[in-house]
């Protein structure tokens, strides 16, 4: 059986009249059919361009230069192949996605009924009548109440948390096989972060949606998704199942966040950070590793050749050299 979901060596370049260089490398993904994978990694570690080139969605300067993004229902297509009339058949039908920012994803000019019956007007062929109840009742499943008063509303009068619960059931309601959530809770307070992940997962049991949750908060990762790929600076470092990472993490990057999450709760100790920052992909190193120069482990072969990934353990790989046999390291 091939996966819903097969995103193979997808390498995205910046590609202008004057510039030109890569943003991320090498990506390899499978996701099966009703599954919760999850992409972790620190702001500008390339997760919403991953999720964009899926929705073939990328801005005009950034180009797929390599590998194929296979999207394998009833046919098989490549994503990254298709036109704009084949990709807006798939898009809100086949697979939806939850964006950012609730806010800025709803148009301020029309009522949340508009804007939520909008994909069944463009994907299905309903009358007015049941298109209504379907969005009635879609808004009853994430748990709003007063739906047929919410419908009339506009984006302005709902909460951040309503919002998003709209956001949740305009991606839903054509029941979608794949359902991308760009960083779905933020903003949000504690009490709605945890509803709104509760409500995920209740829905993508009944619709049998698989989801791919992309988060920089290892605490959502934890509590929704079966299998985590770890990215920095545009690529994946290490890919397991939740288990796996949060139990035995094997890269020197995942070790670091796990790290910053652990620290909270010693308050005698100082708040552990990974010192440096995320580069920019201009400066992307050309040669080696490119976690290497804030790597508490790094070494000259660093600096010098890329790593491979390699399979530490059954099912868990990790792109380090810690991990070559050849290779001796006191951690």
């Amino acid at each position: 059986m091939k996966p819903l979901l097969d995103m193979n060596h997808v390498s995205i370049d910046y590609k202008t009249d004057k510039k030109e260089f890569n943003i991320v490398k090498d990506l390899n993904i499978k996701i099966e059919e009703k599954m919760k994978y999850g992409i972790v990694g620190e702001s500008g570690s390339g997760k919403s361009l991953t999720s964009l080139a899926i929705m073939n969605l990328l801005p005009d300067v950034l180009d797929i230069s390599k590998g194929s993004i296979d999207f394998n229902t009833e046919e098989s297509r490549d994503l990254s192949k298709l036109n704009k009339k084949q990709m807006r058949k798939v898009r809100g039908n086949e697979i939806s996605m939850i964006f950012q920012e609730p806010m800025t994803a709803l148009d301020p000019l029309y009522t949340i009924e508009h804007q939520l019956l909008e994909v069944l007007r463009i994907h299905k062929n309903y009358s007015k009548k049941e298109m209504h109840k379907m969005g009635v009742d879609m808004l009853n499943k994430v748990g709003i109440s007063r739906p047929e008063q919410i419908m009339k509303d506009y984006p302005h009068q709902l909460s951040g948390g309503m919002r998003q619960r709209v956001m949740i059931a305009m991606a839903l309601i054509c029941e979608p096989k794949l359902l991308i959530a760009d960083e779905p809770t933020t903003a949000l307070d504690v009490t709605i972060q945890a509803q709104i992940l509760d409500l995920m997962n209740d829905l993508s049991e009944k619709n049998n949606t698989a989801i791919l949750m992309i988060t920089h908060d290892l605490g959502v990762i934890l509590e929704t998704c079966e299998r985590v790929a770890v990215m920095y600076a545009g690529q994946i470092v290490e890919e397991s199942t939740v288990e796996k990472i949060f139990e035995q993490p094997a890269h020197p990057y995942t070790k670091g966040l796990l790290s910053s999450i652990k620290s909270l709760g010693e308050r005698s100790k100082e708040l552990y950070s990974i010192p440096g920052n995320v580069p920019t992909p201009d400066n992307y190193q050309e040669l080696g590793c490119r976690f290497a120069t804030r790597c508490p482990y790094a070494m000259d072969k660093c600096f010098e050749q890329e790593p491979p990934m390699y399979e530490v353990e059954e099912d868990q790989f990790s792109k380090c050299w810690l991990h070559d046999e050849e290779v001796q390291v006191d951690e």
